[in-house]
């Protein structure tokens, strides 16, 4: 009885062997050791990931491409605008082969690129830059067939897929400290379907709707501290958006809607009210 106990002891203990002997030949450092299998890894720096609607004619998209490892032949980058729903499909915009690189190009030269001019580049809109890595033995990474998991280079995406929004601007022709009333209509009468409206204040942002309990409309009054050095009201759309109209009547008595129209603006209000 005792063999046949020391015998199948044996049995259970040889799996368990050939498991540990499994486990040393995979190693997760052997990978990342090798240099080999490093992932060419480029990054992008002194970049402004926010430009004003207001400025974006006079403004450039400054950048610095730098590498980690001397294993990289070239990084190519693609542009477009994802606007709302709408996205303009990918166009080239440069192509860097030698490391570090400055990178100065102006919005109106992006906006030509995409059939477009910077007065199309609104609000709320999404400049997105796409990036292809070559490595010097002529493997390819782009973020969709990049593994972090892989490599242990997660920071190798920011090259490869990256955004400027494109904000509202300042409030700058009217009195910012004070009394602001925010009108809202919805003329279904059930609420504003996830659209807002959004008053910044010095950078602090409070989002304003209307219920679904609200139903048509609401009021809402915005009290900006004296001493607020910017004001900036912008909108997020919703569904429904042939249903949303919104008007703001600032400290002065002056009645606004979106791009500085006279209210009330909408169905379907544009992003930015300046």
């Amino acid at each position: 009885m005792r063999k046949i106990n020391k015998f199948i002891i044996c049995l259970l203990l040889v799996p368990i062997a050939f498991i540990s002997c499994k486990d040393e030949d995979k190693d997760p450092f052997t990978v990342a050791e090798d240099e080999t299998n490093i992932a060419p890894w480029v990054r992008i720096k002194d970049f402004q990931s926010v430009v004003a609607a207001g400025d974006i004619a006079s403004s450039s998209f400054d950048a610095t491409v730098d590498v980690v490892r001397d294993n990289v032949a070239s990084w190519d980058v693609t542009v477009s605008l994802e606007s709302g729903g709408t996205t303009i499909d990918p166009v080239p915009l440069t192509s860097i082969t030698s490391f570090p690189a400055d990178i100065s190009i102006p919005y109106t030269d992006i906006a030509s690129l995409l059939g477009i001019t910077t007065d199309d580049m609104n609000g709320g809109d999404f400049i997105r830059f796409l990036g292809t890595t070559t490595a010097t033995d002529g493997r390819v990474y782009t973020f969709e067939n990049y593994s972090a998991s892989i490599t242990g280079q997660p920071e190798q995406l920011q090259a490869l897929n990256f955004i400027v929004l494109v904000k509202c601007s300042p409030i700058s022709d009217a009195t910012i400290s004070g009394t602001w009333t925010l009108e809202m209509e919805d003329s279904f009468g059930d609420g504003w379907d996830g659209a807002f409206v959004t008053f910044e204040v010095d950078g602090v942002s409070t989002n304003y709707t209307i219920s679904a309990g609200q139903g048509g409309a609401a009021t809402h009054v915005i009290d900006v501290p004296a001493g607020t050095s910017e004001l900036i009201i912008s909108y997020t759309s919703g569904s429904f958006e042939e249903e949303h109209s919104y008007t703001v009547e600032t400290p002065d008595g002056d009645i606004r809607g979106p791009f500085g129209a006279p209210g009330p603006d909408g169905p379907g209000p544009p992003p930015c009210i300046n």
